[in-house]
C-alpha cells in the first residue's frame, strides 16, 4: 500500500481532514470590512460620488489572504467608470472584487463610483487562504 503501514495510513486518514477543517474555519466573510463614504459630486453637481474601501481584517495567527471576494451590489450602475480589474459587476447582486485575486491581511481594495444613491454593499462570499504552519514530518 504505497509504503505506508496501517498506523501511518490511519494518521493521514484522520488528521489531514481534521486539520483542513480547523484551518478553513479560522476566517470568513466577517474578516472583510466594507466602508462606503460620500466623497463629493460629479462636476455637473447632481450625482454624488462614493468611495468604497474593503479591508482584510483577518487576525488569525500567521495571517490569511482572502480571495474570490464577492459582494452584494444590487443592479450596480455608475456614471463614473470603474476599473473592472478592481470591481466588476457580474450579475444582479453579485460583483467581484480585484478580479478574484487575493487580498492580503491588512490590505485595502478601493474604488469610486457615482450614482444617485449608494448601493448597499456587503461581502457575500470569500475563499480563505490561511498561512499554514510548516509541519516537520520527522517529528511525528
Amino acid at each position: 500500500m504505497l509504503g505506508l503501514n496501517s498506523k501511518s495510513f490511519s494518521f493521514f486518514a484522520t488528521a489531514i481532514p481534521a486539520f483542513t477543517l480547523l484551518v478553513q474555519a479560522d476566517c470568513s466573510i466577517w474578516n472583510m470590512k466594507v466602508d462606503q463614504k460620500t466623497m463629493g459630486w460629479l462636476p455637473e453637481g447632481r450625482i454624488p460620488v462614493y468611495n468604497v474601501s474593503v479591508r482584510n481584517t483577518c487576525d488569525i495567527r500567521g495571517g490569511c489572504a482572502l480571495a474570490n471576494v464577492h459582494m452584494t451590489c444590487g443592479d450596480f450602475n455608475t456614471s463614473l467608470p470603474v476599473d473592472p480589474d478592481i470591481f466588476r459587476y457580474l450579475s444582479f447582486n453579485d460583483c467581484l472584487l480585484v478580479g478574484g485575486r487575493s487580498i492580503q491581511m491588512g490590505s485595502v481594495a478601493s474604488f469610486l463610483y457615482a450614482h444617485s444613491k449608494p448601493y448597499p454593499m456587503t461581502i457575500s462570499s470569500v475563499t480563505c487562504f490561511p498561512r499554514i504552519p510548516k509541519i516537520r514530518l520527522n517529528s511525528l
